[in-house]
């Protein structure tokens, strides 16, 4: 009987870390596609704020400390190996993204001059994604980049986002993103309520 009672107790600790924890997945994007091979690293910090598309008691705007929103950072590393893989890591935190880390490989299936396409698979702690990037070339080094996502994540289980990265010179990189996300299981019950807008900006730097 009492190895029944420790494994009750073992199971529901487990359930309640999983609802506790795996909210803790990056509240943005980020990372275009857009790290050559001639300068293969790159550090990155990017602040977000994310808020409910809807109004009400669920609201960010007037219940920021206890709302699925609220303002996050995040700090990433990546490197690319060759012409057809990157590898990295990303440690995050805030009000919508908890406190947690995770890696990212990713796959660079068409790498062109105006043109580049790939998928991302990245994860953590009891979260996890799968995204799909793409970058533009506008002209020079400005792009337009997007990366959808679907994945396990408390909020924002599917994410639309869309950014423009900007090379101000030949080690440094700024971004900015607007990103629309909504949760797969709660839309088709309460539409609109689980949407979401992200906003972000970040730098870096390559070499």
């Amino acid at each position: 009987m009492s190895s029944v009672r420790r494994a009750v107790s073992a199971l529901t600790l487990l359930v309640s870390a999983y609802y506790a924890l795996w909210a803790c997945a990056p509240a943005a994007t980020m990372r275009p596609m857009t790290l050559d091979l001639d300068q293969p690293n790159e550090f990155g910090l990017a602040a977000s704020g994310t808020d409910r598309l809807g109004t009400g008691d669920r609201g960010c705007s007037s219940e920021i400390f206890l709302c699925e929103g609220g303002f996050n950072g995040q700090l990433w590393y990546q490197h690319r190996f060759n012409e057809r893989f990157s590898f990295g890591g990303t440690i995050f935190g805030g009000q919508t993204s908890f406190v947690g880390a995770g890696v990212q490989a990713r796959l660079h299936w068409v790498e062109l001059d105006r043109f580049r396409f790939g998928t991302d698979l990245e994860g953590g702690f009891l979260w996890a994604a799968l995204g799909l990037p793409v970058s533009v070339r506008l002209v020079d080094d400005l792009w337009l980049y997007s990366n959808p996502s679907v994945g396990a994540r408390f909020v924002q289980s599917a994410r639309f986002p869309l950014g423009v990265a900007w090379g101000i010179n030949e080690h440094i990189w700024v971004q900015g993103e607007l990103a629309w996300g909504f949760d797969l299981i709660d839309t088709p019950v309460r539409p609109l309520e689980s949407d979401m807008w992200t906003g972000a900006l970040s730098g870096s730097v390559r070499f």
